[in-house]
């Protein structure tokens, strides 16, 4: 009889130390719907095997983030930042680092360490800035954001005015001689040489989407801490108002620089947050239900059109276009004011949606939501507002910008004068089916009214708030979108937000989730002032 012998056979499997971790590692976070950014980790330890953990998030122009801690067992790092309400656990496997980064939802990622050459190249990272001057009266500021990968790069582009961040770019090349990107997505590409400037690198060349225009990128020494750098009230056009909320009592610091006190303004986009409220009471009532579709309110619309939910159109993920195939734009001077329902509802009916439906920003989808309402409720939006908003929260000087109406001529002498980026002054803007998109008038008093409302709601309007500030959909790791707003966070902040722009005016209103700080902005300039407004916001001027 054959005996049998059996083996053992162990595999001793070695044990990763602190420096096999050690580096900078770099990985790709996708957040959703073709939207990616770099997540990256600088990891150091000292004698002792402790391990120091700084954060990166490239693409949203953050920098050597302290991880609050960091800890090394059994081939598996865990990182946890406090500020950022986030956790890293992953394994290090055949020189990768793979594992999953949770901030509000978990999203697996795989990252690598840098190469010397790959570090050689962080040179380039940061983002680049730049204006399209589009014609003698229009202006668009871009920003190229470049983030530094194994063996390449990762490219996203934003166009701020237009309130779209984080556009994919699907190829871009930079050196020391030039830089090139496209962006398939929205049909661009760029073409530039490097040129020489003492305080920035600098790439002119021609931006292409349709036709060409001059384009020149620039990225500053000190671009990195630039966001952090504030900017002075007093340098702009503005009526503004600081609004805090404490033991009960409301304490509102107003300020005016260089425009009339009390006058009005036209707020642009922050109308759709209006917009938005009026969805949400109806939501909250279960007047309609969230999954109310278009095809429900609106006749013979053909698929998948009819299937857009109006949910949807409030968190700009209807896959509508930004504006409708068949409005004229070539007026930039007052382009809204004979665009009927007619046109709006031919447009909607021979549109293709965007596949898939990603986030994309439309002044489309908030007008159809708008005129979905009014067919909705058989009421004008002009009534809908005024009922719901400006005459509970007396609202007076607040209203639709609709040609030709007699209660906009009645106040057309309190609207102030409006004026282009560099200064020449413009027409007004009127609306009539595109009004949802961006037709409020206001002052900051009553756009003060407007916030206390979103801060502090009463009993009866609590259902109406908690459902337009819902997070709906993830944007980014820092942001979510509402309806209608924009909710960020940074560290323990959480505050909502929305800006607005005119051909003159400009607008920023945001205020903290915990109800206790807003702010108000209106400007008879088309000079962005978000960035003024965030920083009233979060980080007071002493």
């Amino acid at each position: 009889m054959k005996q049998l012998l059996l083996c053992l056979l162990f595999v001793v499997i070695p044990m990763a130390s602190a420096s096999d971790f050690s580096g900078t590692w770099r990985g790709q976070l996708n957040l959703g719907q073709g939207v990616s950014i770099v997540l990256g980790f600088d990891i150091s330890h000292n004698e002792d095997g402790e391990v120091n953990v700084l954060i990166d998030s490239p693409n949203q122009g953050m920098h050597d983030f302290p991880a609050s801690s960091a800890a090394i067992k059994n081939n598996q790092l865990t990182i946890q930042s406090d500020e950022l309400d986030a956790q890293f656990s992953g394994q290090l496997n055949n020189q990768k680092l793979s594992g999953e980064w949770k901030q509000g939802q978990a999203m697996p990622i795989e990252l690598s360490r840098l190469a010397s050459n790959d570090e050689q190249r962080m040179r380039f990272e940061g983002t680049y800035k730049g204006t399209l001057d589009i014609n003698a009266n229009t202006s668009l500021p871009l920003q190229l954001n470049i983030a530094v990968l194994a063996n390449g790069y990762l490219a996203t582009l934003d166009s701020p005015a237009q309130e779209s961040f984080g556009i994919p770019v699907d190829q871009v090349n930079i050196d020391d001689t030039q830089l090139t990107f496209q962006a398939s997505m929205i049909g661009a590409s760029y073409s530039g040489i490097l040129t020489e400037s003492e305080s920035s690198q600098c790439y002119k060349g021609q931006f292409s989407q349709g036709g060409k225009l001059p384009l020149t990128l620039c990225i500053k020494a000190t671009e990195q801490t630039s966001s952090t750098q504030q900017v002075n009230p007093a340098d702009y056009n503005v009526d503004g108002a600081v609004i805090t909320y404490s033991n009960g009592q409301w304490q509102v610091e107003r300020f005016t620089h260089h425009v009339p006190k009390d006058a009005q303004f036209e707020i642009g986009s922050v109308t759709k947050t209006m917009v938005a409220f009026l969805l949400a009471e109806d939501l909250a009532n279960e007047s309609l239900a969230q999954d109310t579709q278009l095809a429900e309110v609106w006749d013979k619309l053909p698929k998948p059109i009819g299937d857009i939910s109006l949910v949807s159109l409030a968190t700009h993920f209807s896959g509508l276009p930004r504006l409708p195939a068949n409005l004229d734009v070539t007026d930039d001077t007052n382009p809204y004011a004979d665009y009927h329902l007619n046109q709006l509802s031919d447009a909607l009916r021979n549109t293709e949606l965007s596949s898939p439906k990603g986030y994309q920003y439309s002044n489309f989808g908030y007008s159809v939501l708008a005129e979905t309402l009014v067919a909705f409720h058989h009421q004008s939006l002009d009534t809908l507002l005024t009922q719901s908003l400006f005459k509970p929260l007396n609202m007076n000087h607040s209203y639709l910008a609709l040609e030709n109406e007699d209660h906009v001529k009645a106040h057309i002498n309190a609207l102030a004068q409006g004026h282009r980026f560099d200064g020449d002054t413009t027409s007004h803007w009127y609306f009539d089916a595109m009004a949802g998109a961006g037709a409020v008038v206001s002052t900051v008093d009553d756009m003060v009214s407007y916030i206390k409302l979103m801060m502090q709601p009463p009993e009866s309007q609590k259902d109406t708030v908690e459902t337009v500030l819902e997070p709906r959909e993830s944007l980014s790791t820092q942001t979510q979108q509402a309806l209608g707003w924009l909710i960020q966070n940074k560290g323990q902040q959480r505050w909502a937000w929305h800006n607005g722009q005119t051909a003159g005016f400009t607008s920023y209103v945001g205020f903290t989730l915990d109800g206790h700080r807003g702010v108000v902005l209106l400007s008879n300039q088309a000079r962005p002032v978000t960035q003024l407004g965030q920083q009233l916001l979060l980080t007071p001027v002493k």
